[in-house]
């Protein structure tokens, strides 16, 4: 009988040590598994591993290659420029004319004084927003010669560009730039007419070329004082 029980019991052993022996977990145990997964609040710790090719992504965004903003002239801007350049005369004057609060008086007893309305548009192609006005020149007599006059924008300062000449008593309306373009109404007459009277409102349209303001179309319409 010992001789018998000795091999099974030697047998139940060998099982219980190779693993063939199934150990019930109890239904209350908490899962291994399922404690050591990852849960919405765990916080992830930076072991130095991460590639630095492709860093993580961050929450603040990167504006170091953002593009600088253009800064728009101002009309306010245009009370303290120049007339004229030295390759664009004002007028024929051989140096630029400082302008003082918008006016300026020469020695001959002209007077040159920017008037409104003024129009900021980009009228040069690269996003910088320019400016065009209209500048009258009073020589002391009979003759009220009005202009309109150009300035480019370089790093948000009036450069002046062009000007052009559209008549004696002219008086502007209004000026806009849109779609690169400058939109001047003026009041004139026909060519028959005497230089007192103003008899037609003109809409002309003026496009840069170059370095010069060149009227691509007008549209005429009656005007009664």
């Amino acid at each position: 009988m010992r001789r018998t029980l000795l091999p099974v019991a030697a047998l139940a052993l060998v099982a219980a040590l190779s693993g063939c022996v199934t150990i019930n977990t109890p239904a209350d145990d908490p899962d291994p598994a399922a404690s050591a997964q990852p849960t919405g609040s765990t916080v992830s710790v930076d072991d130095g591993t991460a590639d630095p090719a492709n860093p993580a992504p961050s929450a603040v965004p990167d504006t170091s290659g953002a593009p600088a903003t253009l800064r728009a002239l101002t009309c306010a801007q245009l009370k303290t420029a120049v007339l004229g350049n030295g390759s664009e005369r004002y007028n024929g004057y051989p140096d630029p004319i400082p302008l003082v609060d918008g006016m300026w008086s020469g020695e001959d007893g002209t007077v040159v004084h920017m008037q409104q309305p003024c129009a900021i548009g980009d009228l040069t192609g690269d996003d910088a927003a320019d400016a065009v006005v209209p500048v009258l020149m009073d020589g002391g007599g009979t003759g009220k010669f009005w202009q309109i006059v150009m300035y480019g924008n370089i790093d948000g300062k009036p450069v002046y560009v062009t000007m052009v000449d559209i008549g004696d008593r002219t008086p502007v309306d209004s000026v806009s730039i849109t779609s690169r373009r400058a939109t001047v109404v003026y009041l004139t007459r026909p060519e028959d007419a005497s230089s007192a009277e103003v008899a037609v409102r003109r809409t002309a349209v003026y496009e840069l070329s170059g370095s010069r303001l060149v009227e691509i179309s007008h549209t005429d319409a009656p005007y009664t004082p």
